[in-house]
C-alpha cells in the first residue's frame, strides 16, 4: 500500500524527496462502501420526481433518459425547472451526457462531484 501511495505522491508532485519512517498512512473511507448507479427511462414528470427523491434519500446517482419527455415541450420545461431547483436547494449536479437527438442526463447527490473535461 505504501508503494502505491508513494507512486501517487510522486506523480502528483507531492513527494518532497524525504521518507520519514514515522510517517503514518492515512486511509480515507468513503461514506458509502459503493454507489449504485441507476439507469432509468423517464416516462413523465412523476418519474423525475421519484428519481430526485431517490437521489436525496439513497445518495445514489441516476442516469436518466428523457427521450419520452422531450415530445411534450411544457413537460420538458417543467423537468428543467425541477432539475434547476434540485441543483440549487440540494446542491446536487445534473449534466447533459448526450446531445445527439437524445436527452440523457446524469444526476448526482452533493456527495459526488462530476468532473467536466
Amino acid at each position: 500500500m505504501k508503494d502505491v501511495m508513494d507512486y501517487i505522491k510522486k506523480n502528483l508532485g507531492l513527494d518532497n524527496g524525504s521518507e520519514d519512517e514515522e510517517e503514518k498512512e492515512t486511509i480515507i473511507v468513503p461514506e458509502h462502501s459503493f454507489y449504485e448507479i441507476i439507469l432509468m427511462k423517464a416516462q413523465g414528470i412523476h418519474d423525475i420526481e421519484d428519481a430526485l427523491s431517490q437521489i436525496k434519500e439513497e445518495k445514489n446517482p441516476i442516469i436518466l433518459d428523457m427521450g419520452f419527455i422531450d415530445n411534450d415541450p411544457e413537460e420538458f420545461k417543467l423537468v428543467g425547472e425541477k432539475l434547476k431547483n434540485f441543483r440549487e436547494t440540494v446542491g446536487g449536479e445534473a449534466i447533459l451526457l448526450c446531445k445527439s437527438g437524445k436527452n440523457v442526463v446524469i444526476i448526482t447527490p452533493p456527495e459526488i462531484k462530476l468532473l467536466r473535461k
